[in-house]
């Protein structure tokens, strides 16, 4: 259903302290079916046109979702991006030499972009996926994320498949770089090389719905060791999670940056107590942000395999003894507001921590291949 009525803008923000850590990367131009926006902490469960995305938002659309976001000048682009039915990501805006960059990390599902540069502005835009990263340079294309995982593989890769539809746009994994010009498609497979797809008689967004549709027919064809390798994966991640975390809970540090963040307090990013500060907190968000970049993958992945399997034969799958592919997902759904709710405050205090560094940016040297890991 359309919604043709402007919220106020106070009602969108989670909170005063949140909003003076993140700009504003857009605002909502078309929202339609179930939405959901974490910001703080906090669920926004009925976003509408005219609210604002702020950079660290994960934004997810059920599977009559559907959401266009407007981006902002302060981001440096015109255009927009459009977030697909069971989708997850999130969108990020920092600074790079006082030029806007901004990241969308898809985790899930499918986007579309139909973006430009501004006139006149600096800056960069990207989208990045577990297994490759699309650079914009003022194209309409689409990223599509498989359902499957590579169990095989260290990071727990899945296939993306990306579409032209206008101009370019650079597709890389780290290793290579193709150009994806419009009229094709690209395929990347964790394990294997770049490389692009025949359409045949099809249209991009035929083709874009056929492989979807494909990947997920491989999936129910193996669901019983697909399950397992899930389950496994995250049962690992999480208690390697919940070790990191616990460092940070311990830690007076986030409480005391939030409190200054409530009261206004001035930050010298030079002086001793922050260096200090930043010195003994840097240790402990870098070694959530190595485990977090893939327990987020295969949470909201296996998460979006509910509406595969819930109410079908496939709940009675045992993926282990005493374990079955429901309980599976009830687990995972259960889980899901304390570990929203733990991430978005290490996101919270990753902001922090950048308005602690002269440049603004943070892990500088220790960007890996997407740099989004810690979502900045």
């Amino acid at each position: 259903m359309k919604r043709w009525y402007i919220a106020a803008i106070i009602c969108a923000l989670a909170s005063a302290s949140w909003a003076l850590a993140t700009p504003e990367v857009g605002s909502i131009d078309y929202a339609e079916g179930k939405i959901s926006i974490l910001r703080a902490g906090k669920t926004i469960a009925d976003p509408n046109i005219g609210d604002p995305i702020l950079s660290g938002d994960l934004v997810k659309t059920a599977s009559d979702g559907l959401l266009v976001i407007a981006m902002g000048k302060a981001s440096g682009m015109n255009g927009t991006i459009t977030v697909r039915a069971r989708s997850t990501l999130y969108i990020n805006l920092d600074k790079v030499q006082s030029q806007p960059r901004t990241k969308i990390d898809v985790i899930a599902g499918s986007i579309g972009s139909k973006v430009a540069k501004a006139a006149g502005a600096g800056g960069t835009m990207s989208v990045a996926s577990s297994s490759a990263v699309m650079a914009v340079r003022g194209t309409v294309f689409e990223i599509y994320i498989s359902v499957n995982m590579d169990d095989s593989s260290p990071d727990g890769g899945q296939a993306i498949l990306v579409t032209c539809a206008e101009g370019s746009v650079a597709l890389g994994d780290g290793r290579s770089e193709i150009e994806v010009p419009a009229g094709k498609a690209a395929e990347k497979r964790p394990g294997k090389s770049l490389g692009y797809l025949p359409l045949g008689t099809s249209t991009i967004e035929e083709f874009g719905q056929r492989w979807i549709t494909g990947e997920i027919a491989a999936f129910r064809a193996d669901a019983p060791r697909a399950l397992a390798a899930y389950a496994k994966r995250y049962d690992d991640l999480s208690a390697r999670f919940a070790k990191a975390y616990a460092r940070f809970k311990a830690s007076p540090i986030p409480k005391k940056w939030s409190d200054e963040d409530r009261a206004g307090t001035p930050i010298n990013p030079l002086g001793e107590r922050t260096l200090r500060e930043k010195k003994e907190m840097a240790g402990i968000l870098l070694d959530i942000r190595k485990v977090l970049f893939m327990f987020e993958r295969v949470y909201y992945r296996a998460d979006e395999l509910a509406a595969v399997i819930s109410g079908t034969d496939m709940e009675r799958i045992q993926i282990r003894k005493g374990l079955g592919a429901g309980d599976f997902i009830r687990k995972i759904q259960a889980d899901r507001a304390e570990l929203e709710a733990a991430v978005a405050r290490y996101r919270f205090i990753v902001a922090l921590y950048a308005q602690r560094s002269p440049d603004g940016d943070v892990f500088a040297g220790d960007d890996g291949f997407f740099g989004s890991a810690g979502g900045y």
